[in-house]
């Protein structure tokens, strides 16, 4: 068996075998390829364990270790990040050769403590390596004949030096690989190569072989590689790599298949893919105080864990009252019962009622929240359960079926409960278990729909997995900052009592000759041509420099101009010449014109029928009369600008609170006791916070939550005082009622209604920082909302007058004739007038739209098209708060 060995090999590699044909016999490898290869012919093969499993055995190992130790201090703080970090050394240790005895160094002799207490370290990587080196001589079976090395050896790190000197004391024949396929004599490239070789630097022709591409933007350094590649013949693309040394090619990938170049498939694995966030935010969702907007991500996610008409109708639930256990929330639940029951309609009542209580009970647990304080942490056998329930829900919906992300979410949550196990701890801290998820989730998943397209391109990840020759070679994402040379945690003293025991330390110049020797190698080893491509900036942040480039640098100010391209050409330059291929582009005549202004739209025979018959509500209605487009689009065609969900924010929560207190104190009759009032709405205050306004529970609203606490209650208070100083008796809250206005049918809900005698009022209640707006709406005649609850609150045509009282104010806002106040506001025309101007108007808007057109206001022009013998003026600003305006493109900019 004949290997080829580099410290970069394990993964994607070019060439991806040792010649065209390939041999079965024959392999490239990496030094984990290297170890289960040896594990597999000397039968010692052993699993990869992840690696929270070997911190979460480190964690508990370190916590029985008893005395004064050097990590006693830390671990005390953060035991899951020291454990990391000192099994990150210990295994650094082993690696150079340690055994795991004490050395009289006092920090190594406290890890030689750690070794020996019980459980077992699960095996690592160097682990699993030197129990090789101890048994290579003396077990049979080994059939590797030849290794050939891509690295230098007296580069190679201490651990896999010794490796590669036991296998060639057992016979093995170690060789370096053969040199790589230089440039022809006199190109750049050459030049290049042989300044990376030390030799003194000429300057550059600009022959195209060496090529340094500069763009503002990765999607202009996409566009002119995908260019470069498209504009040469395709027998041409037999031999390009492509290094993305950041992992991904997602954003070249775009570009390529567009010019019709097979897609490279190279995707960084990330932790944020959609169904790996069922894991965190499921525990996150387990502290109290409950946070509502976890649940809401959880039932947001593209794949939530449960059916998604259920999330969509939950997300609806929380983002009208942000919490468990409120009206609407039950509300939800019982909507969703009902669709179940009708859904299991095919089998036998009492069947269909087991399954639709299976499901639920299964759906439930989702949302069993706020169950445990972060201070007291969450019991093991409950966060292992909630491991469970994830794992099983990943396989039911598609791991079992090959789907990579839902496999990759089950082995996550089996890694992460197997953890938390081997922490030996009854109950798990919150910092700590926040920890482990992290850690199990950190490798992540590549993109499952990223994948390669084949073809003549390949795509490597690392610089040392070209381990030989290619003919053009494309650094794509050429920038900084590199890898990284760790600090060593051992001081002199500690260093020179490890090396007088056997241990080897690999020093860091000799790291960052093993590193600038796998950047210089990509160079090294192209004979045709080379390119760097660095964007300016990566996504919204700008770039550095690659350590390569730092180097180069002297040989780029020589060669000036010769050999650097700037990818921006390509939009001003019919020919531009890249690495002596013609970039040709053309200007493409607009075949057609942009979205245009539309003041005037014309609605086809048929939609106005919608509007017929429909009832109308003050919010409908008031957006009618700022814009019938906008009304049209949103009350007739239910057109909304997307189905995201959000949590409200606080002045709405604290309404909704003083809304729903005020439904369950102000019941019909003589309203409650003045004296007991403000107790009752403490209590119930604090009953609804976790059900209807959950996020006010959170640390960032305290300050908010406090005022709140004392405001809500005495909001309450002065209501109460109100109706007892006015003599009025309650006729009843949240009353949802039908009217008609000539034509005009109404719909809406009372917040309060009540009466003195045989006259009546509407009161209705807003949380709001401003007074004076009310105050201008009822004193000019456009309180709309009040008008139409005029036209609500009785069966004569003639309602009652209305008026708002601002719970933050504590104050009455009414016009005149009104029994809810001595003080009303001097109005140009009553509540019964607005009614008449709103019915008025209606009928205009509603007969335009029925001939079949709509009209959006806040065009210069809009004043002209409106329907004459409109009673109401328009508003000053329609478009300011509105969210379709890039329907009627009211804001263009001119092109």
């Amino acid at each position: 068996m004949q290997l080829i060995f580099g410290l970069a090999a394990d993964g994607r590699v070019y060439p991806d075998a040792h010649d065209a044909a390939g041999s079965l016999d024959k392999d490239i490898v990496g030094p984990l390829g290297l170890v289960q290869t040896l594990e597999t012919q000397l039968g010692m093969l052993a699993p990869n364990v992840p690696k929270a499993l070997r911190i979460a055995t480190y964690l508990a190992k370190l916590r029985a270790c008893k005395g004064n130790r050097f990590w006693t201090s830390s671990f005390s703080k953060d035991p899951w990040s020291t454990a990391a970090a000192i099994l990150e050394w210990r295994d650094t240790l082993v690696g150079g050769g340690w055994s795991g005895t004490a050395i009289g160094s006092p920090r190594v002799d406290d890890l030689a403590a750690v070794e020996a207490i019980d459980p077992a370290l699960p095996a690592g990587l160097e682990d699993r390596a030197i129990a090789l080196l101890d048994v290579l001589t003396t077990r049979p079976g080994l059939r590797i004949c030849q290794i050939g090395l891509v690295d230098r050896r007296d580069l190679l790190s201490p651990l896999w030096a010794r490796m590669v000197e036991a296998l060639e004391a057992v016979g093995v024949t170690i060789f370096d690989h053969e040199q790589a396929e230089l440039a022809i004599d006199g190109s750049d490239l050459r030049i290049v190569q042989r300044v990376l070789s030390g030799e003194p630097i000429q300057p550059l022709a600009g022959d195209g072989t060496f090529t340094m591409v500069e763009a503002d933007t990765e999607l202009m350094a996409a566009e002119t590689v995908a260019d470069w590649l498209a504009a040469g013949p395709p027998e041409d693309l037999q031999g390009t790599v492509i290094l993305a040394s950041d992992g991904d090619t997602a954003l070249l990938d775009h570009a390529l298949r567009a010019r019709g170049v097979p897609a490279l498939g190279l995707s960084e694995s990330s932790p944020w893919r959609g169904a790996l966030q069922v894991i965190p935010l499921v525990f996150a969702a387990a502290w109290r105080p409950f946070d509502p907007r976890v649940l809401l991500n959880l039932f947001l996610l593209p794949r939530p864990p449960v059916a998604a008409w259920v999330a969509r109708r939950l997300a609806r639930a929380l983002s009208e009252e942000p919490g468990v256990g409120g009206r609407i929330w039950q509300d939800a639940w019982a909507q969703i019962e009902n669709r179940l029951l009708e859904i299991n309609t095919q089998s036998d009542p009492d069947t269909a009622r087991r399954k639709t209580d299976t499901t639920l009970a299964d759906w439930r647990a989702w949302t069993e929240v706020g169950r445990f304080e972060r201070g007291e942490g969450i019991p093991l056998a409950e966060a292992m359960a909630i491991c469970g329930r994830v794992a099983a829900w990943a396989i039911r919906t598609g791991g079992g079926e090959g789907d990579r992300l839902l496999r990759a979410v089950s082995n996550a949550a089996a890694t992460l409960s197997d953890a938390l196990g081997r922490l030996e701890l009854s109950v798990i801290p919150a910092l700590l278990l926040e920890r482990v998820v992290v850690q199990v989730l950190s490798e992540g998943v590549p993109n499952p729909d990223h994948i390669a397209e084949a073809g003549a391109v390949r795509g490597i990840k690392a610089p040392g997995a070209l381990w030989s020759s290619a003919q053009r070679v494309i650094w794509w994402n050429f920038v900084g900052p590199g890898e990284k040379i760790a600090a060593t945690p051992w001081d002199n003293a500690e260093r020179e009592a490890l090396i007088a025991k056997g241990v080897e330390i690999d020093a860091s110049p000799v790291i960052a000759r093993r590193i600038e020797a796998g950047h210089s190698g990509v160079i090294r080893r192209a004979h045709e041509s080379v390119i760097l491509v660095r964007p300016a900036l990566a996504r919204d942040e700008q770039t550095t420099l690659h350590p390569m480039a730092h180097r180069l640098r002297p040989l780029v100010k020589e060669s000036g101009s010769a050999i650097s391209f700037k990818a921006e050409r390509l939009l001003r330059e019919p020919n531009a010449v890249l690495a002596d291929r013609i970039l040709a582009r053309q200007l493409s005549e607009r075949q057609v014109l942009p979205p245009a202004r539309i003041p005037v739209w014309t609605i086809p025979s048929g939609t106005t029928r919608l509007a017929d018959m429909r009832r109308e509500s003050a919010t409908s209605l008031t957006r009618m009369l700022n814009c019938q487009l906008s009304w049209f689009a949103q009350d007739i065609l239910n057109l909304r600008p997307g189905r995201f969900a959000q949590i409200p924010g606080t002045d709405q929560l604290f309404g909704n609170l003083a809304h729903e207190i005020a439904r369950r104190l102000l019941l019909p009759g003589t309203p409650p006791a003045e004296a007991s009032i403000r107790t009752a709405a403490v209590e119930h205050f604090e009953s609804l916070l976790p059900e209807i306004a959950a996020p006010l529970l959170q640390p960032e609203h305290a300050g908010e939550l406090a005022a709140a606490r004392e405001m809500v209650p005495r909001a309450l208070e002065a209501l109460v005082r109100l109706l007892h100083a006015q003599d009025l008796e309650i006729v009843g809250s949240e009353l949802d009622r039908e009217a008609v206005q000539g034509q005009l049918l109404l719909q809406g809900r009372l917040d309060l209604l009540v009466r003195r005698d045989d006259r009546i009022a509407v009161l209705d209640l807003k949380w709001t920082r401003s007074e004076r707006r009310y105050r201008e709406q009822v004193a000019s005649g456009r309180a709309i909302q009040l008008a139409v609850y005029r036209g609500l609150s009785a069966d004569d045509g003639t309602g009652a007058p209305g008026g708002y009282f601002l719970l933050r104010q504590r104050r009455i806002v009414a016009g005149p004739g009104s029994i809810l106040t001595g003080n009303p506001i001097e109005a140009d025309i009553d509540d019964l007038a607005t009614l008449g101007h709103v019915t008025n108007d209606w009928r205009l808007w509603h007969d335009l739209a029925t001939n079949g057109t709509l009209i959006a206001a806040g065009f210069p022009d809009t004043g002209d098209l409106r329907p004459v013998g409109l009673a109401i003026e328009a508003v000053k600003e329609p478009c300011r708060f509105c969210n379709l305006r890039g329907l009627c493109r009211v804001y263009q900019e001119l092109v």
